[in-house]
């Protein structure tokens, strides 16, 4: 099995839990954010090998052995800060490396390849609870925001060109704010790293607007466990899942929740910054993006189990212990709020 970003936030995840269960696989990765602490505990395994490689030149993918039936491609570039700081860089690296990875899925004979899309792809759709099928709805192209947005979605035409041109089997999932150990805590990072980060080092979470925005958050296992079963289930060849839990949370609960939590409650409140001061004006944000997740657990049998509660238990713990791997000057500024995976 082939991961591509295999050593980030979830793909490092993702990898661990595949040499658990006994597959073959093969981390690729070009180490632009991914760690190699987080694969370095598998280095030895029999069952697992590195490959340092940039999906968007075929030369480095022509290193990945021919024998990987399944591909998980998660590699892409992501974060909101990144949308607007170097819109070309989101769009060649998402756009040009899908189609690079699957080619090589074509020329190796895969057997299912799975990208790693986003609730991004929704844009401004207000829907109380989005289908695979609702309409996007985005912002004007001057609004560097949207690049990631419109990027994925090409990545999914492209897979759905692919399995209905080629055969190729593909399946799509689109990830909601899926959060978890491992996350960045850097501007570039997600909101609930970002805040965790933050209070543990006894400073206020930052808040873009007035935080009553809301969000679908995901606890890591699960998004992990839905791409897993997405691998192996026929019935997911040549479609297009939500991964995510339909319970709506605001910006302001989660901080709460991530203050109390941390054992902070009375000592912290949070920090609001208007967006232009952190993203300038080529951003816009959405008020609410919420999954209907009735087609996931239909076709892949796929329920959340974590709790928003007990996902963030989990995750403040795992930082108590390793934040200083996470800390860096880019957090001397006020975090973003990350809307994608």
């Amino acid at each position: 099995m082939l991961v591509t970003g295999g050593a980030g936030f979830i793909g490092s995840l993702l990898c661990e839990r595949l040499v658990e269960l006994g597959a073959n696989v093969v981390c690729f990765d070009n180490l632009s954010s991914g760690k190699m602490d987080y694969i370095s505990t598998m280095l030895d395994r029999q069952n697992f090998g590195f490959v340092r490689g940039d999906v968007t030149n075929p030369a480095d993918l022509e290193r990945v052995p021919r024998d990987v039936h399944v591909i998980f491609h998660l590699a892409a570039k992501v974060g909101v800060r990144r949308y607007v700081e170097d819109p070309i860089g989101v769009i060649r690296t998402n756009i040009y490396g899908t189609d690079n990875l699957l080619q090589f899925a074509l020329k190796v004979g895969a057997k299912r390849f799975v990208l790693a899309s986003t609730s991004e792809v929704y844009g401004k759709n207000l829907n109380v609870s989005l289908k695979e099928e609702s309409d996007r709805v985005l912002g004007a192209t001057t609004i560097d925001r949207w690049c990631y947005a419109s990027s994925k979605a090409i990545d999914e035409h492209i897979c759905n060109a692919y399995f209905r041109r080629d055969g190729l089997p593909v399946t799509i999932l689109r990830y909601f704010n899926v959060y978890g150990p491992r996350q960045e805590t850097s501007d570039y990072g997600g909101v609930v790293s970002i805040f965790i980060s933050r209070v543990l080092q006894d400073k206020p979470p930052p808040i873009h607007g007035n935080g009553k925005q809301t969000r679908s958050f995901t606890y890591v296992a699960d998004a992990i466990e839905g791409t897993l079963i997405a691998a192996t289930e026929d019935r997911a060849v040549g479609e297009t899942f939500n991964l995510g839990t339909p319970i709506e949370t605001t910006i302001n609960k989660l901080a709460e929740l991530i203050v109390g939590l941390a054992g902070k409650s009375g000592k912290l409140r949070p920090q609001y910054v208007p967006y232009e001061e952190f993203y300038g004006v080529w951003y816009e944000d959405v008020p609410r993006r919420i999954p209907d997740i009735s087609k996931a657990r239909e076709i892949l049998g796929f329920k959340p189990k974590y709790g928003l509660h007990e996902g963030l238990r989990k995750t403040i713990s795992w930082y108590k212990q390793h934040l200083s791997l996470h800390t860096n000057a880019a957090e001397s500024r006020p975090g973003t709020i990350r809307h994608d995976r």
